[in-house]
């Protein structure tokens, strides 16, 4: 199977925010500890300045963290990479290529096929993690790469 996929901030926004969310569930729930205990010191003693300098940076944790993070990322990713790819499927390798870079990774190193309503993000590990949209693809070749990967679980 082979592919033209063109560059979508979106998605590559998505595929981030996808890849932290894990990471983002423990702080955010961090951010409304420190919050709540906040509150709870206000309640104890109004004067505690530090209480609500609590409050407020729990809050931030939990609404802020995201997007932050998500911004952060998108400057992070490499020029090299804000293009478009062409990417190829065969029974031994995922091979992604971009104008200047490439990137090819074995079957046998899968971890896990993730399905999304908008793509397929194929896991070899935790956070590496390539994209299949499902925008490019016909119905027939969404079966297709379907079926490929339900024959390599």
């Amino acid at each position: 199977m082979s592919l033209e996929v063109p560059h979508d901030v979106q998605r590559m926004r998505r595929t981030i925010r996808f890849l932290s969310r894990p990471y983002l569930r423990l702080t955010r729930v961090l951010g409304g500890v420190l919050a709540f205990l906040g509150v709870v010191l206000i309640v104890l003693d109004p004067s505690l300045a530090f209480a609500y300098a609590a409050v407020v940076g729990g809050v931030a944790v939990v609404f802020a963290i995201e997007p932050v993070m998500v911004a952060v990322g998108m400057r992070s990713q490499a020029a090299a990479i804000q293009h478009g790819y062409h990417l190829t499927l065969n029974d031994e390798w995922m091979h992604i290529a971009y104008p200047l870079v490439e990137s090819r990774c074995r079957w046998a190193g899968l971890d896990r096929v993730v399905e999304t309503p908008e793509v397929w993000y194929v896991m070899f590990g935790k956070v590496q993690a390539m994209v299949v949209p499902k925008d490019v693809m016909t119905s027939q070749q969404r079966a297709e790469f379907e079926a490929f990967v339900a024959a390599r679980r």
